[in-house]
């Protein structure tokens, strides 16, 4: 048996006066995705368990197979992972955004989605000039990165229970009152600080300027974490497999899980990405192992920009050059099966992460169909199937040898 499941971040969302009360993913042309819910059984199910917050680091452990509950410490902890960072016992991670800051608001979390090259440049000159601090930076993807601090037991104690707001949840608000607090902030703040001049004097900031582009302004620290204990994939499940994602806290967790993880070159975590060049890449891996883990951030990246017509745009990119190969791919080889899920709602009203059930759909061999005739939100519930605990789901996927309705409303029990 061979297992593919197909993340599409953030797809989720709520029902939208401006779309006639109906969601992006019930608006959508999603032909292949409504024919994996027709194919196999559709229901709802909840990445996010209670007490954790709604982020793709929660709901992506729950869709790889993990609890969160056990296993989170932290999103940046994560991606040092992907970055082959070992954070030591003296070090806590923290996730490093550049960010636009303007009139006292958050203009821009993404810097105008800043071209990673551009900001290896601006990473390159803060490690170089702000030698005065226990931190060190490494360079990511666009405008995601890392900032590794190193401090006493009762420093990292305080840096872990800081209050740092991640920056796409106060897009077009002001910064202030969501500036990192608590004991241990004073480092932070000042490490911000201090980064905002380095970056208004850098060439790639007058040149981003000169041809219309949001400049970077400032470095934005969250996330935080130390070093987490994950089972390997083989351990937990006996299975080989791979991760495809242009975005360093899957990645991460790939690593973490000692999975393959596989870098496709044009793969940006936005509409432009390369979609062609990672479900060919899926194809060859699956060959070798037998999981695969194809994640597409667009849909997350569009409803953060509270864009309802890009996120339908992504949405329908997904079905059209992922979902849709990976049908065909499925009639050729039936001794398979495909999860399509998101990982959180991503809501075009907040533009920010929320949490609650988010639709799933399971087909191939040895699942029987539960009736459903469309992929969305409102058809999942119909099928009255909720699942409590979003982990249970994929290990239900990966261990059950057959998969039917009855089975599933008691797996998270």
């Amino acid at each position: 048996m061979k297992y593919l499941i197909l993340l599409g971040d953030g797809m989720a969302d709520f029902p939208l006066p401006k779309l006639d009360g109906r969601t992006p993913l019930e608006v959508a042309f999603t032909p292949s995705m409504d024919e994996v819910a027709r194919l196999g059984v559709c229901g709802l199910f909840c990445p996010i368990p209670e007490g954790c917050p709604p982020g793709s680091d929660i709901g992506n452990l729950s869709l790889f197979g993990y609890d969160p509950c056990e296993t989170y410490t932290g999103r940046a902890p994560l991606e040092a992972a992907s970055h082959g960072i070992v954070i030591q016992p003296d070090q806590i991670a923290f996730r490093c955004n550049l960010v636009t800051l303007e009139d006292g608001l958050m203009k821009d979390f993404t810097s105008g989605h800043i071209t990673t090259e551009e900001a290896a440049a601006l990473i390159q000159a803060l490690q170089a000039e702000l030698t005065g601090f226990p931190a060190t930076f490494s360079s990511g993807v666009s405008y995601r990165h890392l900032t590794i601090i190193t401090g006493s037991p009762e420093e990292l104690a305080n840096f872990e229970a800081l209050n740092c707001m991640p920056p796409h949840d106060i897009t077009g608000k002001p910064y202030g009152p969501h500036l990192p607090s608590g004991p241990g902030s004073e480092l932070i703040l000042n490490l911000m600080e201090t980064s905002q001049p380095i970056l208004s004097q850098h060439p790639v900031n007058a040149a981003r300027v000169a041809s219309g582009a949001l400049p970077v302004t400032s470095i934005w620290l969250w996330g935080q974490g130390r070093a987490p204990r994950i089972q390997s994939y083989r351990h937990r499940f006996g299975l080989a497999g791979a991760v495809i994602s242009a975005v360093d806290l899957v990645n991460g967790i790939g690593v973490l899980t000692g999975l393959q993880v596989i870098k496709v070159p044009g793969a940006t975590g936005y509409l432009d990405t390369n979609y062609k060049g990672k479900v060919s890449a899926a194809f060859e891996a699956i060959k070798e192992v037998d999981f695969v883990y194809l994640h597409v951030e667009a849909p997350d990246e569009t409803s953060h920009e509270g864009r309802v017509d890009l996120k339908i745009r992504a949405i329908e990119d997904f079905d059209a050059y992922v979902v849709a190969p990976c049908l065909e791919y499925l009639q050729r080889h039936p001794h398979m099966r495909i999860l399509l899920a998101p990982d959180h709602i991503t809501a075009i009203s907040t533009r920010t992460h929320e949490r609650g059930p988010v639709p799933f759909a399971l087909c191939g061999e040895g699942v029987t169909p539960n009736a459903c005739v469309a992929y969305s939100e409102s058809t999942a519930q119909e099928t009255g199937i909720l699942l409590a605990h979003g982990h249970t789901l994929v290990a239900h996927m990966l261990r059950a040898p057959t998969i039917d309705f009855p089975t599933l409303t008691r797996v998270s029990e």
